[in-house]
């Protein structure tokens, strides 16, 4: 159960909270990069490229991490409440990645070059959507496991 949230041999609960923020605020500012390539009128496909594969990367990464350091301890809390919001972010935050590896194989460099404007406006949309759940994890998936921490350490 919230053992796994222990740090080990030392009983202590551990806060990774502070740790997902830092990394969507990294994500953060790798959108706001993009988003301020995309809004010049010229495409520069080769700058955006390198960007979308690093913030790739950073997404995976976060979000394989989160999966395994946030859904899987929520869901095996014994929280009820806890374990449905887990359950119904999990089912959207798997298709987090598949949604961004779509984009990117839609807009190859010479699809960019050719259609600027549609690939700015798709781009718009996916870090819109991007920045809402990142806003979403942090008031209410986030506040849950910092409650339950609460609970344990209240306990302890």
């Amino acid at each position: 159960m919230l053992c796994s949230w222990l740090a080990p041999h030392q009983g202590e609960t551990v806060d990774v909270i502070p740790e997902f923020c830092a990394e969507h605020r990294a994500l953060e500012a790798q959108a706001a990069s993009l988003l301020a390539i995309v809004s010049a009128p010229v495409p520069d496909a080769a700058a955006v490229a390198a960007l979308r594969w690093q913030l790739a990367q950073s997404l995976l990464d976060h979000c394989q991490r989160e999966d395994w350091l946030i859904y899987d301890r929520l869901l095996s809390s014994g929280d009820a409440i806890a374990t449905n919001i887990a359950w119904r972010y999990r089912q959207d935050h798997g298709l987090i990645g598949p949604a961004f590896a779509n984009y990117i194989a839609a807009w190859p460099v010479g699809r960019i070059n050719r259609d600027w404007v549609r690939f700015r406006t798709e781009t718009e949309a996916l870090l819109a959507g991007l920045a809402q759940r990142i806003e979403r994890e942090e008031q209410v998936l986030y506040t849950h496991v910092e409650r339950i921490l609460a609970r344990h350490r209240s306990v302890a």
